[in-house]
């Protein structure tokens, strides 16, 4: 009983960060249309250059490419190339996802510790249009990198026991993850 206890508290964690992070992928995806939109009027309509249009999209669409790949770590979204078949036997239906999850580890490792590092050095690097110091762009790489770590942590436990989302009643949404 206790184990499901922490599994449920665990999984409401990762679905407040899964929420947060959606949220933030649809402001920064709003961002990115909006502030190139306005660039292109301003420049072709207005005459206008609007230099600090074109830096606001690009980091707002850096932000939103790594939440949106912590994100396809939870939703299990990320592109799939099928060259085994679908079931090798129990042992191998857990195996191979493993390993997947342990590249991805590997990767989410690097975002945190290196990131960690190119942010803290983003301290006294600014922006050349908004001047703002580039840690606010470099920190998303940590950001994203824990992330992925409580999401794989969560599909790997839900791949060797089976274990079930609280909450999953077939209705899809972010409680609602395909089982490998």
């Amino acid at each position: 009983m206790q184990g499901r206890t922490a599994w449920r508290i665990f999984v409401k964690v990762n679905d407040l960060v899964y929420k947060v992070l959606t949220f933030l992928c649809a402001v920064f995806l709003a961002a990115v249309v909006g502030t190139v939109f306005y660039q292109v009027v301003g420049r072709y309509v207005l005459q206008v250059s609007t230099p600090w249009s074109e830096e606001t999209a690009v980091y707002s669409f850096i932000w939103m490419v790594l939440f949106g790949s912590a994100l396809g770590v939870r939703d299990h979204s990320h592109l799939v190339a099928d060259v085994l078949p679908e079931t090798m036997g129990p042992l191998f239906d857990k195996l191979i996802p493993t390993l997947t999850y342990a590249v991805v580890f590997v990767l989410a490792l690097a975002f945190v510790r290196y990131g960690s590092e190119y942010a803290l050095l983003g301290r006294t690097r600014y922006s050349d249009t908004m001047a703002f110091p580039m840690i606010i762009v470099y920190v998303s790489l940590p950001i994203s990198g824990v992330a992925m770590f409580l999401f794989l942590i969560e599909r790997t436990i839900i791949t060797w026991t089976g274990l079930e989302l609280p909450g999953s009643d077939g209705s899809g949404g972010a409680d609602e993850i395909e089982h490998p």
